[in-house]
């Protein structure tokens, strides 16, 4: 058994062993007058017990060789060590009052009642009496105990450290001698169990029931009182900045704020996906020049994201800030019907006319073939007219109406383009879980599918889709907006991978509005209406952009076209103008002391976002107050600014799910270990973790979240061990040239945390 220590040690010619051969075991009969050695006799396991007929020669230690007077005609008892190997010989007197001398003190020992399993409780006890009264009283609650005694009490505190090596002993006291018992066994693996008066096995001598006497005993793990209190692993996730009422226009406040209110969301689950759709609707249609004389152009097209728990709401929040788009949509699809319609109707109509035509040019043939020059009644323009016309009836019934589309949930790159060449304006990928998409762009095999999305941010270029046989297709106008949500752990990856150099392409940093927000406290559901007037105000919203020509947005104070700029645009106010330089300086110096080079690249990217976001305030500003603003004002630009400020503590939140990622696995680590020390050992298992430690691949096989990954895990254990949870050894392999083994040992004084 495993267990077990069944094996006594054979001491080699001069041992203790061959020493005893020279005497007969004893019986009940030698021990008659003395009860307790009666009851040894009758009830000891091993019987391990000897009548010594002459005094025993030390066999071992410096007295090795010389005759111990007075020990003829005694009782030897062979005391065992924490092997169960056989390593001293005690001799106990018949007569109470006479000296038990112990072979060699200077080896630890104890004389053995019970079987030194591993499943029973290891009782260390001074003299005999009690020991073997400590014995009886527990067997006769059938409980599985071993009792050591150690038989002279100045050995006591030096017996129990010794069995202490090997599993935990239980030594037992009163409160008034508590303190005596216990200081010279701190950091020993000793329970000790303190009662009030009486020992333990005295009440249950009397019948006593054993949990109700543990349950009012005094219970310290003295091994623990030398070791540290495990300190708290800081894993909160950094602070961030939320949004409020003045860090956008009114109309689009009131429609995010009343969503988020009845979703009982962070109000940046709804403002994140309404600034994307909306700056979707703009598109390629109108721009920004952020300097007063350069030619950098920047069009309000973004990246978002939510981030979040599978029960923090995110597909909800979702709809709720696309809703303006989904409007938007339906009406292309009402306008569709009926411009199907009408189509069908001319088609018909065509179909009768066709006939007519066909006919009517079937005969002005026939007279242009038949007539002279001198009878001339029709000349080949005539003709050539009613041709022209047959083929433009038949034409217009080829040319089906296509539906305006505004974004699109899934779709290759090649579809992707074809829709962007079809509507000119960019398009928006709506990605209800992000995690998906990001995996379909991983890979060298997916590189033109990734490079389509990282130059769609930029939203001013071109773009060649290569097909396999049917060459390019060129996108004209490549803008793309791309929102959906994501969850932590799933981002993790992706960051970690981008962070440790593995694919930063610059994807990741492209999601300029992506947002973490804490979910909102004691957050309870709403049954709320949505806010009519703030829907359709936003819906008019949208629609009015939707439908905007070159001159509305001169009349909104918009700069025109000409030979160096392409489409309508804007430029900041003085004022303006000098806060932007400055807070971009300020941008590129906080960019190079970035802790690392990704957070510098995001940072970086922010130089696009202030600009889109002030312009799309400033247009807001200008449609809801129906009037010209002029150049986008020091207004727009303070709440674009402001917005910069939020996203930016989301940000450092989000890149330090993998920055700080070892303090966050650890405190995951911390509470699995937690819930382990209160479900308490079990010292049947071997592998029980409590009882004997862990290995790092144990962990590993464990397969728990952000535990998968070996150099996570080590970090994590490295943090555990910083913070004394754990303790951290290296044991000798048994086998030669074999690689030892790190243990990790969980502090038993972790259930103080419990």
């Amino acid at each position: 058994m495993n267990n077990i220590i069944k094996e006594k040690a054979h001491a080699d010619g001069m041992g203790l062993s061959q020493y005893l051969a020279d005497f007969l075991l004893a019986t009940f009969a030698d021990v008659a007058d003395n009860e307790v050695l009666a009851t040894l006799i009758n009830t000891h396991e091993n019987a391990d017990i000897y009548k010594l007929h002459c005094d025993i020669t030390i066999f071992s230690g410096q007295l090795e060789g010389q005759i111990q007077l007075d020990t003829a005609n005694t009782l030897g008892l062979v005391m065992l060590n924490n092997k169960a190997e056989q390593v001293n010989l005690a001799s106990i007197p018949l007569e109470d009052n006479k000296h038990i001398f112990i072979s060699d003190t200077d080896i630890p020992s104890a004389f053995v009642i019970g079987s030194m399993s591993r499943d029973s409780k290891w009782v260390v006890i001074t003299n005999l009496v009690e020991a073997v009264r400590c014995y009886n009283a527990y067997r006769k609650h059938d409980i599985d105990v071993t009792v050591l005694t150690c038989l002279v009490p100045s050995l006591f505190n030096r017996t129990v450290k010794h069995f202490a090596e090997v599993q935990q002993v239980t030594i037992m006291t009163t409160s008034q001698c508590k303190t005596k018992v216990i200081t010279p066994l701190k950091g020993v693996n000793v329970e000790a169990i303190i009662c009030e008066h009486t020992l333990i096995y005295d009440a249950l001598e009397f019948d006593a029931n054993y949990d109700d006497l543990i349950a009012d005993a005094e219970i310290i793990k003295l091994q623990a009182l030398n070791k540290p209190k495990p300190k708290p692993i800081s894993q909160t996730l950094p602070p961030v900045k939320t949004l409020t009422s003045n860090m956008m226009p009114k109309l689009l406040w009131d429609y995010a704020s009343n969503s988020a209110e009845r979703l009982s969301v962070p109000i940046e689950y709804a403002a994140v996906p309404l600034i994307v759709s909306f700056g979707s609707v703009i598109g390629t249609k109108l721009s920004i020049y952020p300097k007063m004389y350069d030619n950098w152009e920047v069009v309000p097209n973004f990246y978002g994201a939510i981030v979040g728990n599978p029960s923090s709401k995110k597909t909800p929040s979702l709809t709720e800030g696309l809703k303006p788009i989904s409007y938007l949509e339906a009406l292309a699809e009402k306008s569709h019907v009926n411009d199907k319609l009408e189509h069908d109707t001319q088609k018909e109509i065509n179909k009768h006319m066709t006939k007519a035509t066909e006919k009517q040019l079937s005969d002005l043939a026939k007279k242009l073939t038949n007539q002279t020059d001198d009878d001339a009644e029709i000349s080949q323009d005539d003709f050539k007219a009613k041709a022209q016309e047959l083929a433009e009836a038949k034409q217009s019934d080829e040319l089906m109406p296509e539906m305006k589309r505004y974004s699109t949930n899934d779709g290759t790159i090649e579809s992707i383009g074809e829709l962007e060449n079809k509507h000119k304006n960019g398009m928006l990928i709506i990605r209800d879980e992000l995690t998906a998409w990001f995996a379909s762009l991983d890979g060298d095999t997916n590189s033109q599918n990734k490079s389509f999305f990282l130059e769609g941010f930029n939203g001013l270029g071109s773009f060649k889709v290569d097909r396999i046989g049917r060459g390019h297709v060129p996108v004209s106008n490549h803008c793309l907006s791309v929102i959906g949500g994501i969850q932590p752990d799933k981002l993790e990856y992706y960051l970690s991978k981008t962070m440790k150099g593995l694919g930063n392409d610059g994807l990741i940093q492209r999601f300029q509005l992506m947002v973490y927000p804490d979910p909102l406290p004691n957050s309870k559901e709403r049954d709320l209406p949505p806010d009519k007037q703030s829907r359709d105000a936003i819906y008019n919203l949208f629609e009015t952009i939707d439908g905007m020509q070159l001159g509305d947005f001169m009349r909104y104070g918009a700069n025109p076209i000409d030979d160096y700029h392409k489409r309508p645009y804007y430029r900041f106010t003085d004022d303006a103008f000098q806060v932007f330089m400055n807070w971009y300086d300020a941008l590129k110096l906080k960019a190079s002391e970035a802790e690392h080079s990704i957070i510098a690249e995001h940072l970086i990217k922010y130089a696009k976002t202030v600009p889109s976001l002030a312009l799309v305030f400033h247009l807001v500003d200008c449609i809801e107050h129906n009037t010209s603003l002029g150049a986008v004002n020091i207004n727009a630009l303070r709440a674009a600014l402001a917005w910069c400020e939020v996203l930016e503590s989301h940000m450092m939140r989000i890149y330090s799910t993998v920055t700080d990622s070892a303090n966050i696995k650890a405190s995951y680590l911390a509470d699995k270990i937690l819930k382990m020390v209160k479900k308490g050992a079990d010292k049947t298992d071997t592998t029980d973790w409590i009882e004997h430690g862990f290995t790092a691949r144990q962990l590993i096989r464990k397969g728990w979240k952000g535990l998968t990954d070996a150099d996570d895990v080590l970090n994590a254990l490295e943090v555990l061990v910083e913070h004394d949870w754990l303790s951290w050894q290296v044991i000798p392999s048994t086998s030669r040239g074999g690689r030892p083994t790190e243990r990790y040992s969980i502090n038993s004084r972790v259930a103080e945390l419990i």
